[in-house]
This record gives structure tokens, sequence and C-alpha cells, in this order.
């Protein structure tokens, strides 16, 4: 998966992307704003001019990120521009980055409800109707941090819901929501798939919210280089 370091995990570094998570403060004050600068260079990240955040809102909505972006109220940013991050906060949910090699980016906030509504099927099919003939195979999806299934137990009318919609992924009133991801990629045709494997909730360089109810965030990166 990369470079790994403290407080720091890269999951690509080419010549095009750069994708990582950096956990090594509460990024959360950050939260629905557009940075002017790189907010990474203490990891000798280069290149990156703006920082984009959203409001995150258990959605799944996604949105285009140009000049003509003012909708902070979304879940996933959708760019070919260069040098600008998009940036997602979690603690727990599944942060989830996408690259297609042609020169698009995309950043998802994929929760319960997100991975119910099927958030980077949103995204996907945004980018397909704005370029129709992408090869999907060349889609990378990188699932970073979240919580694990063994960590994850719901009840009520969430286990209701989830027992009908995805009984595949619950066992044990614990629901698997990477497997429904992997699932979900699977179905748009998106074969690169890398998994971080780290659970927020046993990992303790990671804030999780199911632990001890944090409002502190990390953040997951990605980007295209010049």
């Amino acid at each position: 998966m990369g470079r790994d370091r403290k407080n720091f995990l890269s999951v690509l570094d080419n010549d095009k992307i750069g994708a990582f998570c950096a956990f090594d403060t509460d990024y959360s004050i950050f939260r629905e704003k557009i940075y002017d600068g790189n907010l990474f260079k203490k990891f000798e990240i280069e290149g990156i001019e703006k920082c984009v955040f959203l409001k995150q809102i258990h959605s799944n909505f996604v949105e285009i990120y140009d000049e003509n972006f003012n909708n902070f109220s979304c879940d996933g940013l959708i760019t070919n521009y260069k040098n600008t991050a998009l940036c997602i906060l979690s603690a727990d949910c599944l942060p989830l980055l996408l690259w297609h090699e042609s020169g698009i980016i995309a950043a998802l906030h994929s929760g319960r409800k997100g991975c119910f509504d099927n958030i980077l099927k949103v995204c996907v099919d945004k980018i397909l109707s704005k370029n129709p003939k992408l090869d999907t195979s060349k889609f990378h999806l990188f699932i970073l941090p979240g919580i694990c299934a063994k960590n994850y137990e719901i009840s009520g009318k969430v286990l209701e819901f989830a027992g009908i919609k995805y009984p595949n992924f619950v066992k044990n009133k614990k629901l698997d929501l990477k497997a429904i991801v992997k699932s979900q990629a699977k179905n748009l045709n998106i074969e690169n798939v890398k998994d971080s494997k780290i659970c927020t909730f046993d990992d303790n360089r990671f804030y999780s919210y199911r632990k001890n109810e944090t409002y502190k965030r990390f953040v997951s990166v990605i980007y295209m280089k010049d």
C-alpha cells in the first residue's frame, strides 16, 4: 500500500497522483473550507496549492469541484484540477479515494448511510455522465482506514434495514461496510481496489467515534500532480 510512517499513510505516490491519510492532529477545524496553500508540507508533500474540505452531511451527494463550486453540503467531490487536494474527514466512516487514469479524481465520505445509498455509484455515474467513453478498468479505488465489521454492531431499524437490503454483509448484528463498498465497486467494474486494512476502532493512532464519541477527525487526501 505504499510508504507508511508516523502519523502518515501513503496509499499511492507516483508522477501523476498522491493519495494518503494524515492523523497527526484534528483536521476538523478545516471543515467546510477551501484552504489556500499546502497543509501537508510537514510530510514532504509538494505541489498542493489548495485543500478542499466539505461540510459532510452523511449523504450520497457528490459535487464537481471547478470554478463554479459553491456547495459544501455534500459527501463527495470530483475534479480534473491539478494541485488541488480533495480532503475527507473521518473517525470510523470509510474515506474512499478514486482515481481514473485519464486524469480524474474523487474523494468520498462513505459512512453507513453513504454505503447504504451507494455514494460510490453516484460518483462513478456522475463521472461517466460527463465522460461516457471512459474505460472503467482504469479506475483505482482506495479504501482508507475505517471501522471493521467486528467492531460495528448495529440494532433496531438499522439492523432490520441492513438485513433486508444487505443480508450478505451482516453477521451476528455486525455490519461490514468495507465488504459492501468492495461489492459495489465490483458491480461498477472497478477491479483495482486497495484496502488499507486498518480498523480505526482497533488502531489507537486513529480517531474513532464508536470507541469514545470523539468529534476529532483525521483526513484522507487525493490530488493530481503537474
